[in-house]
């Protein structure tokens, strides 16, 4: 079976690969760095950028797939984990519509294209590890806790494969970062698998 659930649209990123028969066993979640459902998906359809990934799940809750769990999606780049190197052959990634980190200029935010110069127009910020970031709201939090849920329990996906672009990619990446409630999340999976493996 390639949907988490036969319920989720499925529009077709350009880019993804053979798992070369490596199995699923990490599941890693990312922030799009914009602002909207949409624009993430025509940017894995966009022939210049060379990214995909297998989910994506809407500020409102909303979710979508691009790439079938059995094929590998181009969503962690150069990255490591236990040991292993080139993350994306294991892992499924689900992206989280969310600008990120902000910049606060003469009382005004700023997120990241054209160096911190486009206006933040999104939920009121919030501050974290001495930053500002994008909100998740609730009810996108809880899609991905409920996504996430299905994926680990389909696949078995041990708790310390549970990951986040951060931790595979420390010296490129910041995503979920701080403003994403990673131990409440961890605490909800450790509930799924329940030492069930």
């Amino acid at each position: 079976m390639s949907n988490a659930a036969a319920d989720i649209p499925f529009i077709p990123a350009l880019y993804a690969s053979n798992r070369e028969d490596a199995p699923i066993d990490m599941l890693v979640l990312h922030y799009t760095d914009g602002p909207s459902l949409e624009d993430c998906v025509a940017i894995f359809q966009d022939p210049e950028r060379r990214v995909s990934c297998h989910y994506i799940v809407g500020l409102d809750g909303a979710v979508l797939q691009m790439v079938r769990d059995e094929d590998c999606a181009w969503h962690c780049g150069t990255s490591a984990w236990r040991g292993r190197e080139g993350c994306n052959r294991w892992s499924l990634g689900i992206e989280i519509v969310n600008w990120g980190r902000l910049e606060k200029k003469d009382g005004s935010f700023y997120c990241w294209p054209e160096d911190y110069g486009t206006p933040y127009n999104g939920p009121s910020p919030v501050s974290a590890g001495g930053d500002w970031w994008a909100p998740y709201p609730s009810v996108q939090v809880d899609q991905v806790e409920s996504l996430s849920g299905r994926l680990v329990e389909r696949y078995r996906i041990p708790l310390d494969h549970i990951v986040r672009h951060s931790d595979i990619a420390p010296d490129r990446k910041i995503d979920p970062g701080p403003a994403f409630p990673w131990s409440a999340f961890k605490a909800r999976m450790t509930e799924v698998i329940a030492g069930r493996w």
